[in-house]
């Protein structure tokens, strides 16, 4: 039940719509615009492009530099949004000594050196498939 509510549910939406609804746009723009004179029309194009960049900067300004919203963020304190659960807690599991880890990088080296070949390299992928990580 819960799944079928996060599902993505996209309607596909025709190409024909959106050519339609842009052709109804622009017959209105030309419509409410027709009367008005090109220095008419230059100075709404600036007014718009004026009042756009100043509502942007604004938001900007308060965004960087603002004391109030800086003081209004409230801080994180990590001690109570991390939980360390048991079974993922590593810091009482010995580390690997010297000696394991050399075997280790050799095994590793041994077997980027058999994979050359091509009848050894299907041992290497079962080996890969049963021991995935390690």
């Amino acid at each position: 039940m819960m799944r079928a509510l996060f599902k993505n549910r996209q309607v596909p939406i025709s190409p024909r719509y959106y050519v339609l609804v842009r052709d109804k746009w622009a017959k209105k723009m030309s419509a409410l615009t027709l009367n008005l004179s090109k220095k008419v029309l230059v100075f709404y194009l600036i007014l718009f492009v004026l009042i756009y960049a100043g509502i942007s900067l604004y938001i900007l300004y308060n965004a960087l530099w603002s004391k109030e919203h800086k003081e209004r963020r409230a801080g994180i304190a990590p001690d109570h949004l991390i939980v360390i659960k048991p079974s993922i807690d590593t810091s009482n599991q010995p580390a690997l000594s010297k000696t394991e880890f050399e075997n280790a990088a050799r095994f590793r080296i041994y077997l980027d050196s058999i994979k050359k070949s091509t009848e050894q390299e299907k041992r290497i992928d079962s080996l890969h498939e049963k021991r995935a990580g390690h």
